[in-house]
């Protein structure tokens, strides 16, 4: 591996570490939950994280070759389909103000 990419290996650990997560979890699981908590910080900022996640593939990819290199890279193509969703869940109905009886 190379000087760069093992810096940035390492920077990635400091980071994971940094978030708490459980020890005992395998490193497989916990960069999973990283991923998806950045997917929710995403929608939390509108930002596209299949487009964030793209782009990185990419860099990733090219500085696996090159860690300095500014080349384009490959097309990356990520497809999120709609099977195997849940159905949403259904809203609760509450008891409006007005359906409380009130003591005589």
């Amino acid at each position: 591996m190379h000087k760069m990419n093992k810096e940035h290996a390492d920077k990635a650990r400091r980071a994971i570490a940094a978030c708490d997560f459980d020890p005992l979890t395998d490193l497989k699981d916990t960069i999973k939950d990283i991923l998806v908590d950045i997917g929710h910080l995403c929608d939390d900022e509108n930002i596209d994280f299949v487009a964030a996640l793209k782009r990185a593939i990419n860099t990733w990819t090219v500085e696996r070759v090159d860690p300095e290199s500014l080349a384009d890279g490959p097309t990356v193509e990520i497809l999120v389909g709609d099977g195997g969703l849940p159905e949403k869940p259904k809203p609760v109905k509450r008891p409006s103000k007005r359906d409380k009886s009130r003591p005589a």
